[in-house]
């Protein structure tokens, strides 16, 4: 059988090119936004906006507990069961809309310290994103391996977001505007995916007994707790820096590691296309083959970042942002690592069953990180050089640690 003629593979396709169009739409609305915005708002002013945005992806994980990555694979197992995939759908909306509600309370007393004091209406408006992370149900189209429609949602949603930005955002002082179309956007995108599910599948919203909703809290836990802890490298160093840096820094860092993330936007893609077909077929030989190719064109993404580094900083951030050359070029062998973790995560060990490993992936190296970051604090050498080494140290750490899980349970064998 050719290869265009195996089912698995024409389901894998499909998915990686809609979910190419869904992560092009989010990641490369957002580089346009960066590269307008900062030379809008200003590095300083930017650098807020990064800084409270990173507070708030806490209690979005929160809000998401897990789900975006373990609760496809629910869809998967009960495909056929129009009474179960109600259950599951139910539960997972009556928890998320829970855990927001919670969050909004603890956004709103946090607001009150004396670091976000001055920003605090700006903070409790972004809480607002919360809405979007409740309605919109990823995960369900993932399970479903049916991405069309979610990747129409999403380009709707953020071609929204531009043309608003473009029109009420064009004065330094306009952020509560920006954050507001920010909100509206992702409150429109879960609107939309929310009434698609529930119209085109014929779901029925059900209350749900709370033994059954702690069950699904239960299982998802790990997944949480670990992806929780996993947010101190993407968004707890942009805090940091915020923090005991300066503003302008946060917007160095931020435009760098967005370009990087670019790089590995294919693999990410990848992970998520071939997920459900993985879980359902246990393919080692595919998940070899992909594996192999994703480090060496992570390794080839780095080596073109590095060569245009200066361009690319001139591109999304104009002429100050050259002055971050050098943390580019140090983040750029985060490419290959971050594209090997993406497949050995979901596709090597929660695809095969590995649940455990794949959560101690996470709360290992977090610990670890979190440790050295104790350290530093203790010695007085907190500093924004320190803090990027500390995450590159991490994001390496984490992909050798679930190639040890790979190669010790035989995934990739």
């Amino acid at each position: 059988m050719s290869l265009f003629e195996n089912k698995d593979f024409r389901i894998i396709a499909k998915n990686f090119s809609y979910l190419g169009l869904m992560r092009f739409t989010n990641i490369g609305f957002k580089l346009f936004l960066v590269g307008y915005l900062v030379r809008i708002l200003g590095e300083n002013n930017y650098g807020i906006v990064t800084w409270l945005d990173s507070v708030i992806q806490y209690f979005l994980m929160v809000i998401n507990f897990g789900f975006n990555i373990y609760a496809a694979k629910y869809i998967v197992d009960n495909k056929g069961d129009n009474d179960k995939i109600n259950e599951i759908v139910s539960s997972i909306y009556i928890i998320k809309i829970i855990l927001f509600l919670l969050s909004l309370i603890a956004i709103y007393c946090i607001s009150f310290s004396n670091d976000f004091n001055p920003y605090r209406e700006l903070l409790i408006l972004f809480a607002l994103c919360g809405i979007g992370e409740v309605l919109f149900p990823i995960w369900f189209f993932q399970g479903k391996e049916n991405l069309k429609s979610a990747t129409v949602i999403v380009f709707l949603s953020r071609l929204f977001l531009i043309l608003g930005v473009l029109f009420f955002v064009k004065l330094e002082e306009n952020i509560i505007e920006y954050i507001f179309l920010t909100v509206l956007s992702t409150s429109i995108m879960g609107i939309l995916g929310t009434v698609f599910i529930f119209k085109y599948y014929d779901l029925n919203f059900s209350l749900i007994s709370y033994r059954t909703l702690k069950k699904y809290l239960s299982d998802a836990f790990p997944f949480f707790l670990g992806r929780f802890l996993s947010l101190i490298f993407n968004f707890g160093t942009i805090f940091l820096i915020g923090k005991y840096c300066e503003y302008e820094q946060v917007t160095g860092f931020d435009i760098c590691l967005k370009i990087i993330m670019v790089s590995v936007i294919p693999f990410e893609m990848l992970q998520q296309a071939v997920f459900p077909s993985l879980a359902r077929t246990k393919d080692k030989s595919i998940l070899k083959k992909i594996v192999i190719s994703s480090f060496f064109l992570g390794l080839f993404a780095s080596l073109i970042i590095f060569l245009i580094s200066d361009r690319l900083l001139l591109l999304f951030g104009g002429e100050a942002m050259l002055n971050y050359v050098s943390v580019l070029n140090a983040l750029t062998i985060l490419a290959p690592f971050v594209a090997l973790t993406f497949i050995l995560g979901t596709c090597s060990l929660v695809a095969f069953g590995f649940n455990k490993e794949y959560n101690i992936s996470l709360i290992g190296t977090s610990i670890c990180y979190m440790l050295i970051l104790i350290v530093l604090y203790y010695f007085n050498l907190i500093n924004f050089w320190n803090l990027i080494y500390l995450r590159i140290f991490g994001d390496i750490l984490m992909c050798l640690v679930r190639l040890y899980y790979s190669i010790k349970r035989k995934t990739l064998v």
